[in-house]
């Protein structure tokens, strides 16, 4: 616990706050250009057209910004050559759950934060219907689930390499290859670990050929993909341990 509390006074000043601040003014300038573009007959899917596309959204936005916040948690370190002075005073395993506790709290602020600003929008709009507590709850909870997996990677990355950049571009590839995997079948998709924001959305789409019309419905997570989702993040989380657990300092 005084690890963690020590990570979150060395990054008071990294401008965390700020990162997050412009990741949920990027999702709320696409979400509101989106719906902007909607004719009246589109609006009537409300809710489960809100929950579609944020899921589409966290594909292309979320791996960059998991990246950035892990770099920015991570960076400091390489950059004053302290982690043979923190070893001494903690072990390298502590080092790495401290981080990793920190993301995990950043991320779920952000996302909470997040389906608060989107459920009152929905509101605020007048989509039909009640508002779906409960969906919006289990998304924010699979958004973070899939961030921490995403986290776990990023990590790895920026505590092996003093270079950000490896860990970046990582991010980069990340984005670009979630909003591709949305067009991947099921079965590649959940190959592409970035693929999972998509994968595990609460709202599916049909559009008829013939009609040229699209609809929406309601959809659950198989437990397949949530086994999947949690076999990744065990991966990644051991493989990063394993690499900073052997790190020369």
């Amino acid at each position: 616990m005084k690890l963690l509390k020590l990570e979150f006074y060395k990054c008071r000043r990294r401008r965390i706050t700020l990162v997050c601040a412009a990741v949920l003014a990027v999702e709320l300038l696409w979400m509101g250009a989106f719906f902007d573009r909607q004719s009246a007959e589109d609006m009537r899917w409300g809710w489960m057209l809100l929950l579609y596309n944020l899921a589409m959204v966290d594909a292309i936005v979320m791996p960059l910004s998991v990246a950035t916040l892990a770099s920015r948690s991570c960076e400091l370190e390489h950059r004053g050559n302290t982690w043979k002075l923190l070893e001494t005073m903690a072990s390298p395993g502590g080092l790495y759950a401290a981080k990793l506790g920190w993301g995990a709290l950043v991320l779920a602020a952000l996302l909470a934060l997040r389906a608060g600003v989107f459920l009152a929008a929905g509101v605020v709009i007048g989509f039909p219907g009640p508002a779906p507590w409960g969906r919006f709850g289990l998304f924010t909870l699979l958004s973070w689930a899939v961030s921490m997996m995403a986290w776990a990677l990023q990590q790895g990355l920026s505590l092996r390499f003093a270079n950000q950049a490896a860990a970046l571009v990582c991010g980069i590839a990340g984005s670009f290859l979630g909003l591709l995997s949305l067009l991947f079948p099921p079965a590649l998709t959940r190959c592409v670990p970035w693929g999972y924001y998509g994968l595990l959305a609460l709202a599916g789409m049909n559009w008829d050929e013939a009609t040229r019309v699209t609809s929406f419905y309601w959809r659950w997570p198989l437990p397949g993909d949530l086994a999947l989702l949690l076999a990744w993040t065990a991966v990644f989380l051991a493989a990063g341990r394993a690499l900073f657990l052997k790190k020369e300092v």
